[in-house]
């Protein structure tokens, strides 16, 4: 199969499973749908953009294999912990607004090996509050050019 985007937001989708075929996939696109679990992605390697916001997603999980992406959004999700997304050495846009990340030493930790990183939306997350938030997320990765809608 030679298929390159998929597009399946708004579905009430409740896993995500049967993908393993797709192995040209670039972008997959599920927003809006019931999702509480990243998984099914394993062989998803050519993936570049992956676009999950508003499901119920809990966990950064289940992106071992995605080394090629670029672009993850998981905006508008329920997610406490940026875990699991700093051997993501390509990524470049990680949209985690609206979720519920408040440790600024899991921030440093996941974001700071990300050296391709530009552009991180982290507003609405507890961590927003703190008066220095742009100043220490520019200084966790120097690499930024934009945090939130402002460029830097």
């Amino acid at each position: 199969p030679c298929l390159e985007k998929l597009y399946l937001g708004k579905n009430k989708l409740t896993q995500i499973s049967n993908l393993d075929a797709l192995a040209n996939l670039r972008v997959l696109t599920l927003p809006s749908n019931r999702l509480t679990k990243i998984e099914g992605l394993g062989g998803l390697t050519q993936l570049r953009g992956l676009y999950l916001s508003h499901n119920g997603i809990e966990r950064l999980e289940g992106l071992d294999a995605l080394v090629n992406l670029d672009t993850l959004d998981v905006a508008g999700n329920k997610i406490q912990h940026l875990e699991n997304i700093a051997h993501l050495e390509n990524l470049e846009e990680l949209w985690c607004n609206d979720n519920q990340i408040d440790d600024w030493k899991e921030v440093d930790k996941q974001l700071s090996p990300l050296k391709k990183l530009t552009c991180v939306y982290l507003e609405r997350n507890p961590i927003q509050k703190d008066p220095m938030y742009r100043k220490k997320l520019k200084l966790i990765t120097p690499t930024l050019q934009q945090i939130d809608a402002t460029l830097c």
